[in-house]
């Protein structure tokens, strides 16, 4: 975890509502897939606390982008920002995507919703990278918001890719959970690996999915947070115990996510904490 002044790059926006941040920073930094910065203007009075962004794309270990919706005031303070304005960051935060359970000539089956596409894109690439069979069922509320939330960039990536949307304006018309009932019968005894992100109540059913097909399932989780490195405990979610003496009920998901097995969640009581 470093903590520099970083510059802006460039400001996009990518449809109405997203934008990708793309900032130089002062030396070179490490990033692995599924890691997260907080961030925020330098010298802004408002707002106070910087806002957790999920690394979206590395150019080289001194330039990294940003996907992002706008809706709050910490992202619409965001978007104000332009080329050679200064920003505020600590990164990278967090653990990482799981790769070995699909090393194998296993299959990974990416499942993004949203904005969760901000997390996953670097995992995509480093699936393929790896030379790992990976279909991404990428989900999202209309074609505009598909665009906004990197579709391009997973063309670009160039897995498998299935599309939805809520009003049909792109790919299968509904939620993302129709198509991944469907490529898990295709791949029945294959036990494919199942990456997340997304809305709780997709990434909520995603899980009881896997559970259901006895497939293995890791979620990328994302919440309300302080500090960013579990000094606040602003960010915890109610997990299930899976080892005997086990510490705690909740985990922070800044230090002891984002990234988790689907099965250590309580799905139904963890969203309601934020």
């Amino acid at each position: 975890m470093i903590e520099i002044i970083a510059t802006v790059q460039e400001n996009v926006e990518t449809s109405a509502g997203y934008r990708k941040l793309t900032l130089h920073l002062a030396s070179n930094i490490a990033v692995q897939p599924g890691q997260f910065a907080m961030l925020r203007p330098h010298d802004a009075y408002e707002p106070v606390l910087r806002r957790a962004l999920a690394i979206y794309q590395i150019q080289d270990e001194r330039t990294i982008s940003f996907l992002y919706q706008v809706l709050g005031r910490g992202t619409q303070a965001l978007a104000r920002l332009r080329s050679g304005d200064r920003v505020d960051a600590l990164l990278p935060l967090g653990n990482c995507w799981p790769i070995e359970p699909v090393e194998s000539g296993g299959h990974a089956v990416v499942v993004s919703g949203g904005i969760g596409s901000a997390s996953v894109l670097l995992l995509c690439e480093e699936l393929m990278k790896k030379n790992i069979r990976t279909t991404v069922v990428f989900g999202a509320a209309t074609e505009a918001a598909a665009v906004g939330c990197g579709l391009n960039d997973f063309r670009q990536a160039n897995p498998r890719l299935i599309t939805t949307t809520d009003d049909g304006s792109l790919g299968e018309r509904g939620l993302v959970t129709a198509p991944l009932k469907r490529l898990l019968m295709e791949e029945a005894g294959s036990r494919p690996v199942i990456y997340a992100c997304g809305p709780w109540a997709m990434m909520k059913a995603v899980a009881g999915i896997a559970r259901d097909q006895d497939t293995a399932c890791v979620v990328s989780l994302e919440a309300p947070m302080g500090c960013g490195f579990g000094v606040c405990v602003g960010c915890v979610v109610a997990v299930n115990q899976l080892e005997p003496g086990e510490y705690g009920t909740y985990k922070r998901v800044c230090v002891d996510g984002p990234v988790f097995p689907s099965e250590a969640i309580r799905w139904d009581v963890a969203g309601m904490i934020h």
